[in-house]
């Protein structure tokens, strides 16, 4: 309790930091293995616990966007794993936490890739990821302006095997009115690499935290890098035969090891009228199309 009776924004006290859990699951063959610290919602409420085994085909588990209307339908399905809380808190007399990270492990199956393609081709798993940054930035323009990617890095890891990062974080560059300077902490990113040719696995983080903000995204970025770097994935045989199929059909795709944010133009929309039958948005002028997906 001393550290948290010493706890500022300068140096915020977070639970469990330096005793991390290790969590071990086998995704139908493949084995992650990652480290992070323990759950913690001032709230109370519980996080998801990774369960010890899955079955990635396993249809049933999975979400999908058909619910959407087909503009705004990437074609893709979601399945959590697990998902994390670590509160950033300040000294015992001051009850909420100065701000905190949302963490969450998934699986998302790419039903809309096109025959010939594969998340083990670098170039496809990149073409896959623009195409979700639009899908959750213009195709989304009730939530804000976004700029993404930021700080891209498509790399491999010991298997061969891709692994992309980025983060995005909001466009205020147009408001009439300049945000409370917190709401510059909120922003987020993601890891990711591929479990078979149309499963990948996805670890994202977003942030809500405090001013001054280096100060606060000096100790978040501690933290979600320690957890990111932590992530190691044993790939099984399925999904060593795809990966090695894949260098034999690709052996020079391309890589974008660095990208800049997208120029995307967002549509010019407006709420829509529910009870009379219109969408959630309505678009006015539509914006930047999505990205195509190339075999």
């Amino acid at each position: 309790m001393l550290k948290r009776l010493f706890a500022s924004r300068k140096h915020p006290y977070i639970p469990g930091l330096n005793l991390p859990e290790k969590i071990e699951i086998d995704l139908s063959g493949s084995k992650l293995t990652m480290l992070m610290p323990p759950h913690s919602n001032y709230q109370g409420f519980a996080g998801k616990e990774p369960p010890e085994r899955v079955n990635i085909y396993d249809n049933g588990e999975y979400v999908d966007d058909s619910p959407l209307p087909e503009w705004q339908r990437e074609g893709k399905s979601y399945r959590s794993l697990l998902n994390r809380r670590w509160e950033l808190y300040g000294p015992p007399w001051r009850d909420r936490p100065y701000g905190n990270i949302q963490f969450d492990v998934s699986i998302s199956r790419y039903d809309s890739l096109p025959e010939g393609m594969s998340a083990f081709n670098p170039n496809h798993f990149e073409q896959m990821a623009m195409r979700t940054l639009w899908f959750t930035g213009p195709a989304q323009p009730d939530m804000g302006k976004f700029r993404s990617p930021i700080n891209w890095k498509m790399d491999t890891r010991e298997s061969g095997s891709p692994w992309l990062y980025y983060e995005y974080q909001p466009d205020y560059s147009n408001n009439p009115n300049p945000p409370p300077e917190f709401m510059h902490t909120y922003r987020g990113g993601c890891l990711r690499t591929p479990l078979d040719d149309h499963y990948y696995l996805n670890f994202g983080y977003s942030y809500l935290g405090y001013a001054p903000i280096e100060i606060c995204l000096k100790h978040m970025n501690a933290l979600t890098s320690r957890v990111l770097s932590s992530a190691i994935l044993e790939l099984g045989p399925t999904a060593k035969r795809k990966l090695a199929e894949a260098k034999r059909k690709w052996p020079s795709a391309p890589i974008n090891r660095n990208r800049e944010p997208e120029p995307w133009i967002y549509p010019e929309w407006r709420d829509g009228d529910e009870d009379t039958g219109e969408d959630h948005i309505v678009i006015l002028k539509p914006g930047s199309p999505p990205p195509p997906l190339t075999p």
